[in-house]
């Protein structure tokens, strides 16, 4: 049995593994709609459902550069999601630089790698960050998945799933650019907001991590976000030259979920190591991302519900199966 035989038998037991533990009632999500599977709302993670359980809606928050204020779109998303009822977990899976939690004014004692190795679990890693929404640091640990021995592998995975069915809504907030690990994580989620600026360089580099994600045959549905805009019609107007030209060579439509504007109210909230929307909730970059988070959640005035309290079927795969088929066949 050769090296390639052997690479091969261990990510096809590591997919039935994760097919395994993921196995429920589910419908099929292949539309790349970003809005079309509701979600339902519990009061906290521990309690117990009556119904059959749900697996979370994954939105990862990706940008093809770094500067483009991902991060901080990501921790203030998470602040609206939990202040709506949604119970929200944050996972920074930024490889190389992970920084949600100084923009939460946290100091995690320990990440996602230290339950790899075993020394502490799921649980006692994920901190409660302001705004009451949870954060996992270090996520992008879980990237390791496929070298990890089977005993370890399960015990992982296992407090992964526990996890991903007792929340309604996962934020992953990957690494700029379109590194692997970046793109796996994006590529796993039920939907991506690639975050950008009015600025040539950062255009150009949110269509290449779109190309990028399109040759991976991701399938999630695409939203652009515009942060730092002069005013709503800038960012309709960047998003219209990047739809254009995803349409026209990738054949990928591009939704707008909406412009952020420039405000000086955020960079003075990064110092202070707080969310702005919790800092300055009257900020107009405060009150852009409250209504993105509305919108999303199917309470904005324009809104697509992507989050309800309707009963209805969950998706066809969880991220956590996603994400495990992208890391084993990279």
């Amino acid at each position: 049995m050769n090296e390639s035989t052997i690479t091969i038998d261990q990510a096809e037991k590591l997919r039935r593994l994760v097919s395994r533990a993921t196995a429920q009632p589910r419908c099929v999500d292949e539309s790349g709609d970003i809005f079309n599977v509701p979600l339902s709302v519990g009061p906290s993670m521990s309690q117990e459902r009556t119904q059959p359980r749900r697996l979370a809606r994954a939105i990862a928050i990706s940008s093809g550069k770094g500067g483009v204020g991902k991060t901080n779109l990501a921790v203030n998303l998470a602040v609206n999601f939990a202040r709506r009822g949604l119970r929200t977990v944050l996972l920074d899976a930024d490889l190389g630089l992970a920084n949600a939690d100084v923009l939460c004014g946290i100091t995690p004692r320990s990440t996602l790698e230290d339950v790899v190795t075993g020394e502490c679990t799921l649980d006692e890693v994920m901190v409660t960050a302001p705004g009451g929404f949870r954060l996992l640091p270090g996520a992008s640990g879980v990237s390791r998945l496929a070298d990890m021995g089977q005993i370890q592998r399960r015990n992982v995975l296992e407090q992964l799933m526990h996890l991903e069915q007792s929340v309604d809504v996962l934020i992953v907030d990957t690494g700029a650019g379109i590194g692997a690990n970046s793109m796996a994580f994006a590529a796993a989620s039920h939907s991506i907001l690639i975050t950008c600026t009015p600025e040539p360089t950062a255009i150009a580099d949110a269509y290449g991590a779109i190309k990028t994600l399109s040759a991976r045959g991701c399938r999630a549905g695409m939203q652009l976000v515009v942060n730092m805009a002069l005013n709503d019609e800038e960012g309709k107007a960047v998003h219209a030259r990047v739809d254009r030209v995803a349409r026209a060579f990738l054949g990928v439509k591009i939704g707008y979920a909406g412009a952020i504007p420039h405000d000086s109210a955020v960079p003075a909230a990064v110092r202070r190591r707080e969310p702005v929307s919790i800092g300055a909730p009257n900020a107009p970059a405060s009150k852009a991302i409250r209504q993105l988070a509305y919108t999303l959640s199917g309470a904005g005035s324009d809104a697509s519900p992507m989050m309800e309290l309707a009963d209805q079927p969950v998706h066809a795969k969880s991220f956590l199966a996603r994400l495990t088929n992208f890391l084993v066949t990279r």
